[in-house]
C-alpha cells in the first residue's frame, strides 16, 4: 500500500547504508568541456570545469568518462521548451546524465523553471556540499546508479528535489546529509527501491515532504510474477550479412549475424519468415555509446511468426540498452507493414516510426532506451508488452490505436503529444513518473489499469474521454489535470498520496466511480479549473469529519467543484 501523505521519518529514512569512501583520484589530463565555458553533448575521457559553466544543451557522461567540477563551480543550465525525444534523456529541459563518474566538490547546479535535472543512471556520482535548485528532479538515481554524498547537499525549489528507483542507491557519509526542502516534493521512493539511509532531511515543502512505497513483493503488485526476457546468444552457424541494400523483395530466415545496416529502398519488401532471428552486432563510429546497426525501412517490412516460431531482433554479443539501433520505419506510408509474434531486446528504440504505417501484433519489447516512438505515423498495435526501459511509448502527431499493452519496469510510460489516440486494456504497474501522459491530444482510454506511480494519468490540454480505468496506489495524484476538457466514466482513483485528483485549468466531467484512500484531498484545485461529480462515491480518509475537497467556493481565486 502506498505510504501516507508525509512519511515519517522513522519509515522513510531508516535502514542506514554503510558510510562511503572518496571516489579515487583521476590521473588522466583533463579534455576542453566545450567552447569557452559551456558545456553540451555527450563527454568522454576526463573533463574539468570550474567557475561559471553555461550547460546549452543536454550533457551525457558516458562510461568511463568523469565530469570533474572544481571547488565552487556554479552549472547554468539554459531554459529549453523543445519537445525532445532524445530516448536516453529523462525529463524536459537541459538534463546532466551520469553514466560513467561525476566528482563535484561544494558545486551549485542551478536550472530554470523547475525542468530538467541530474539523472545517475548506472554510473556514480560524488557530492561534497552544493546545492541543486530549481529542476523538474533534482536528483535521481536508478538502475546501478549510486550518488555518494560527503558533505551536506541541498535540493531546492525542484517539483521534486530526490527520487530513489529500483537498482539504484544512496550513500551518506557520517555528519553528512541531503536537505530538500522548498520543493513541490521533497523525496520519492519508488516501488522496490531500496531505504533511504540516514542523513536525508525533508522539511518545508509544498505538496508532501515525502512520498514512497513498500517495496516489490516479486509479482509487480498484479499477482502475475513475470518472466524475465533472455536474450539468447547467436548460434555458430549462423549465417552473417554486412551493410545491405535491399532494392528488391527478398526473405531472410534462420539465425543471421547483422554486422551493419539492412537498408529496404521504396517499393520494396524484406520479409522475414517465422523463426529468423537478427543479432546485430555493435558498432559506434560517433562514440557515444550508442549502436548504429539495425534495419532502415522506407520500403515495407513484413515479419509474421508464429506463437511457436517467434521473430526475434536481438543484440549479438553485448548487454543493456543500445547495443544496437531499431526497427526503423522512415517514409514507408505505401504497402504494409506487418509484425506478428515479434521479439525486440537491447535496441536504442524498439519500434521506431517516421511518416509510415505500421501493424504490430503479439510483440515483446525488452531492455530499450524508449520501447516505441511514432512520428507523424498511422500505428495499430495489439497485445504489446514492454519491460525495462527508460520510456515506454513516445508520440508526436501520429494517430495510435491500442488493443492491449502491458508495462513492468519504466521510468515513464506513455507518452502522446498533438495525436489521435484510442487505447485500451493498458497495464501499467510501478511505471515510474507517469502512466499515461496526454499533451495536446484527442484521445480514449478505456478499460485499463495503472499502478504504482507517481501520477499515472496526466492531461495537458486536448480532448479526453476515459471509461473503466483504474489508478490505483499513486504517489502525488491519481489524475492530474493541467489544461484541457476531459469527461470520465467509472473511473476508481484508489490510494494517493496527496490528492485523488489535482487540477489547474480546464475541465473534468465524472460520473460513477469513487475516489478513496487520498492523503489530502479528494480534489485540488491550484487554479481555476471546473470539476464535476455526479455519482461519484468519495471515500475520506479515517477520522476525517467532512469530504476534503479545495474549492474555489471557499478559497477565491480558484475554480470550482460542482457536486450532482
Amino acid at each position: 500500500m502506498i505510504s501516507p501523505r508525509s512519511i515519517a521519518a522513522a519509515l522513510l529514512l531508516a535502514g542506514a547504508l554503510a558510510a562511503s569512501q572518496p571516489l579515487s583520484a583521476f590521473g588522466p589530463p583533463s579534455v576542453p568541456a566545450g567552447e569557452g565555458n559551456s558545456l553540451s553533448g555527450k563527454l568522454s575521457g576526463v573533463v574539468r570545469v570550474s567557475g561559471e559553466v553555461r550547460v546549452v544543451d543536454d550533457v551525457t557522461v558516458l562510461p568511463g568518462a568523469t565530469l570533474a567540477a572544481a571547488p565552487g563551480t556554479v552549472f547554468v543550465f539554459a531554459k529549453s521548451d523543445s519537445t525532445k525525444v532524445d530516448p536516453e534523456n529523462f525529463y524536459g529541459g537541459v538534463e546532466l546524465v551520469v553514466r560513467g563518474t561525476l566528482e563535484a566538490d561544494g558545486a551549485l547546479f542551478r536550472f530554470p523553471g523547475r525542468t530538467g535535472g541530474i539523472v545517475v543512471d548506472g554510473g556514480r556520482a560524488r557530492f561534497s556540499g552544493g546545492t541543486i535548485s530549481g529542476a523538474e528532479a533534482g536528483l535521481t538515481v536508478l538502475r546501478g546508479g549510486e550518488a555518494t554524498v560527503e558533505k551536506t547537499l541541498s535540493a531546492a525549489d525542484c517539483r521534486t528535489g530526490v527520487a530513489l528507483f529500483p537498482g539504484g542507491r544512496i550513500r551518506v557519509a557520517p555528519g553528512a546529509g541531503i536537505r530538500a526542502s522548498g520543493n513541490g516534493v521533497g523525496l520519492v521512493r519508488f516501488p522496490g527501491a531500496g531505504l533511504l539511509p540516514a542523513g536525508i532531511v525533508s522539511a518545508g515543502n509544498e505538496e508532501a515532504d515525502g512520498i514512497g512505497w513498500d517495496a516489490a513483493d516479486g509479482t509487480g503488485g498484479s499477482g502475475i510474477v513475470s518472466s524475465p526476457f533472455v536474450v539468447p546468444e547467436p548460434p555458430a552457424s549462423a549465417a552473417r550479412m554486412g551493410d545491405t541494400f535491399v532494392d528488391a523483395d527478398r526473405t531472410l530466415s534462420g539465425d543471421i549475424v547483422v554486422d551493419g545496416v539492412i537498408r529496404v529502398a521504396p517499393g520494396s519488401t524484406l520479409s522475414l519468415s517465422p523463426g529468423t532471428r537478427l543479432f546485430f552486432t555493435f558498432r559506434d563510429t560517433d562514440g557515444d555509446g550508442i549502436g548504429e546497426n539495425g534495419l532502415f525501412l522506407q520500403g515495407n517490412l513484413k515479419a509474421r511468426g508464429t506463437k511457436e516460431k517467434r521473430i526475434g531482433f536481438f543484440p549479438a554479443g553485448a548487454s543493456g540498452r543500445g547495443a544496437w539501433d531499431a526497427i526503423n520505419f522512415m517514409a514507408s506510408d505505401q504497402g504494409e507493414n506487418i509484425l506478428g509474434y515479434v521479439d525486440i531486446a537491447g535496441g536504442y528504440r524498439g519500434l521506431h516510426a517516421h511518416f509510415s504505417k505500421v501493424t504490430a501484433a503479439d510483440i515483446r519489447i525488452a531492455r530499450c532506451f524508449r520501447g516505441m516512438q511514432f512520428q507523424e505515423s498511422e500505428v495499430a498495435l495489439s497485445r504489446v508488452s514492454v519491460e525495462d526501459v527508460n520510456s515506454v511509448l513516445r508520440g508526436r502527431d501520429a494517430t495510435v490505436r491500442i488493443d492491449g499493452l502491458i508495462v513492468r519496469g519504466a521510468v515513464s510510460g506513455v507518452n502522446l503529444f498533438r495525436s489521435a489516440a484510442t487505447l485500451s486494456g493498458i497495464d501499467i504497474d510501478g511505471g515510474g513518473w507517469y502512466g499515461v501522459r496526454f499533451r495536446d491530444s484527442r484521445a480514449t482510454l478505456a478499460e485499463s489499469r495503472l499502478a504504482r506511480m507517481f501520477v499515472p494519468l496526466s492531461v495537458q490540454e486536448g480532448t479526453v474521454r476515459v471509461s473503466g480505468v483504474s489508478s490505483t496506489d499513486s504517489g502525488l495524484a491519481a489524475f492530474s489535470l493541467l489544461e484541457g476538457d476531459v469527461t470520465m466514466d467509472g473511473y476508481r482513483a484508489i490510494g494517493a498520496g496527496v490528492d485523488g485528483i489535482s487540477a489547474a485549468r480546464g475541465r473534468a466531467r465524472l460520473s460513477g466511480g469513487e475516489i478513496s484512500g487520498y492523503g489530502r484531498d479528494a480534489v485540488h484545485l491550484s487554479g481555476p479549473a471546473e470539476i464535476s461529480l455526479e455519482n461519484v462515491k468519495i471515500v475520506p480518509p479515517p477520522g476525517a469529519k467532512n469530504i476534503p475537497v479545495h474549492d474555489g467556493k471557499v478559497v477565491p481565486g480558484l475554480g470550482i467543484v460542482l457536486f450532482e
